[in-house]
């Protein structure tokens, strides 16, 4: 209860901090024309791209879910699906969904092993889906990147970084998995060196545990080959969704000179860019990433604005929607507790 507190004031400090610096860039009594100026019905698509994206979320999961444990409703993979995009949304790092989707499995006579398999099989996926998007994009946008948006080029690279370390180590379960531990190993006695990482045999006890789950779903993966590169695919269609939300604000904002390739593009870069900085919803670096990102798309009396409206919808709006199933699935199940 403490932790969740503390995501939830650290979440409002730097989503109050960030909307001053944001409000505060731009003239408060444009805002009523702009906002009866813009079209919205391309609003409403940037909703349902939204909604695709939870769509898919629920059909990756259920898909897997079948493969590991058996027939399962759709429907029922698909709140665990949004409840898990609640609690990813208002932790650091986006680490507290899993622990609640196998928790919501267990309710539903998954055993936690083969829950905790589920969810690191969809998470190998999503990695090595968002990863090799991020990087067809980074390499599509590399003269976007040193010529229009030199200010966000170091955080883009951190983030390109990051995936490509990813990727290699995703390569190395597959091919190499005896090469992991020495590696991390190596890694833990470094940072227990300079005084990061002080009680190294606990991490490595986790270590152990990990390795196995890992394999596990690795050999699930090769096992599934066809339903693996499916599932890939998937998780690629419900990037482009999520992606697409930008491009639909900007549509509603009288704007056509960017593709729709182009949007996505930059808009994979901001995810790259922004989803390593640990704070809750990626606040604050997911809006400062935007703004550099997509001010050569936007006007300068508009970028403020089509900020204002994407973080809505792809935040906002998601908390909201996820945060009231997350609710009423608890009454449900304390309604059935007390009967």
């Amino acid at each position: 209860m403490g932790n969740k507190k503390i995501n939830f004031y650290i979440m409002l400090v730097i989503t109050v901090v960030t909307l001053i610096i944001v409000m505060s860039s731009v003239n408060l009594k444009d805002l009523p024309g702009l906002f009866s100026n813009t079209n919205t019905i391309y609003l409403l698509f940037a909703v349902i791209m939204l909604v695709g994206d939870w769509v898919f979320d629920g059909l990756i999961l259920n898909l897997i879910t079948r493969t590991v444990y058996g027939n399962i409703n759709y429907f029922k993979s698909l709140k665990i699906a949004v409840i898990g995009q609640y609690y990813s949304a208002i932790t650091p790092f986006s680490t507290g969904g899993q622990p609640v989707q196998v928790y919501l499995m267990s309710k539903d006579n998954i055993s936690v092993p083969k829950g905790s398999l589920i969810l690191f099989n969809k998470f190998l996926i999503y990695q090595m889906a968002v990863t090799i998007y991020s990087l067809v994009m980074f390499m599509l946008k590399l003269s976007f990147l040193f010529t229009d948006a030199k200010a966000a080029l170091p955080f883009v690279i951190v983030g390109f970084t990051i995936n490509l370390i990813i990727l290699f180590g995703i390569i190395l379960l597959f091919y190499k998995p005896d090469w992991i531990k020495p590696i991390v190993l190596f890694v833990y006695k470094f940072l227990n060196k300079i005084n990061i990482m002080k009680d190294i045999d606990k991490y490595v006890g986790r270590l152990d545990k990990s390795m196995d789950e890992y394999l596990q779903s690795i050999q699930k993966i090769k096992e599934n080959r066809k339903k693996s590169v499916l599932l890939l695919i998937l998780t690629m269609i419900q990037l482009t969704f999520y992606f697409s939300i930008t491009y639909f604000v900007y549509l509603s904002l009288g704007l056509n000179e960017a593709s729709l390739i182009d949007v996505i593009a930059i808009q994979s870069l901001v995810y790259m860019a922004a989803s390593y900085i640990p704070t809750p919803g990626t606040a604050g670096a997911s809006e400062g990433g935007y703004y550099m990102l997509f001010k050569p798309l936007f006007s300068k009396n508009l970028i403020i604005y089509a900020l204002l409206l994407w973080r809505i919808i792809s935040y906002y709006f998601r908390i909201i929607f996820t945060g009231l199933v997350t609710l009423i699935d608890y009454i449900i199940r304390r309604k059935k507790v007390v009967a």
